[in-house]
């Protein structure tokens, strides 16, 4: 019941601050509409909007996680398709260098659109903290698939390693080139890796490297 609790509360602390700053710019227009710039206003609250959307669309998850919502059957996956496909999103957005020489083919039985949303997560984690880089390897070992997402920035304190999987977590400002967020990025990527058998974790590498690691299908 506590956990519930603090998570409406922190739910409902992410949806008002958005909500007031739509709401402002809204007022402040029809107060003085002959200061209006109706085209910005209209930009900034289609971005507002989208934030919105995508951080409903993680509360849902979670929700769906706590009610131990099954999966869709697992299926085999090219796990490097995933990864590339959303590597060239990032090298698109051209926000950041990203270098994928790193990654070789690997499959793993999963559901696909999850394991998708993770992956996009570990890489957009990385491209808002990264200065100019962002470095992407998998390849299998022992049995398992190694993702390592790696970024040039200023790194993670030692006391919030662990506390950056947390629901809502976020580390120094510092670390961060905007609002850092939601917070629920790394905390659903655990979850997806964690319902497909596998973890994520930090490296102990200098610079930030965020593993996740899942079962690998080994071909014959």
């Amino acid at each position: 019941v506590r956990r519930q609790e603090r998570f409406v509360a922190d739910a409902s602390h992410e949806l008002r601050a958005p909500l007031t700053r739509m709401r402002s710019e809204l007022e402040v227009d029809l107060a003085r509409p002959e200061l209006a710039d109706p085209l910005a206003t209209e930009r900034s609250l289609l971005e507002e909007t989208t934030g919105l959307q995508h951080l409903v669309e993680d509360l849902l998850h979670l929700a769906r996680s706590d009610a131990n919502t099954p999966l869709r059957p697992f299926v085999l996956v090219d796990l490097d398709d995933v990864v590339l496909r959303s590597a060239r999103r990032l090298h698109d957005r051209a926000r950041v260098d990203v270098d994928t020489r790193g990654v070789a083919a690997v499959q793993v039985h999963g559901d696909v659109a999850q394991l998708r949303r993770a992956v996009d997560n570990l890489l957009d984690n990385a491209e808002r903290h990264a200065r100019s880089t962002v470095a992407v390897t998998l390849h299998e070992t022992h049995g398992r698939a190694r993702l390592v997402v790696a970024d040039d920035g200023i790194g993670i304190p030692p006391d919030q390693r662990e506390r950056i999987f947390a629901r809502f977590a976020r580390i120094d400002d510092a670390r961060s080139r905007d609002d850092g967020g939601s917070g629920l990025g790394l905390a659903i990527t655990r979850d997806i890796a964690q319902r497909h058998g596998g973890e994520v974790h930090l490296s102990d590498a200098a610079r930030t490297e965020l593993v996740l690691e899942l079962p690998a299908v080994t071909l014959p």
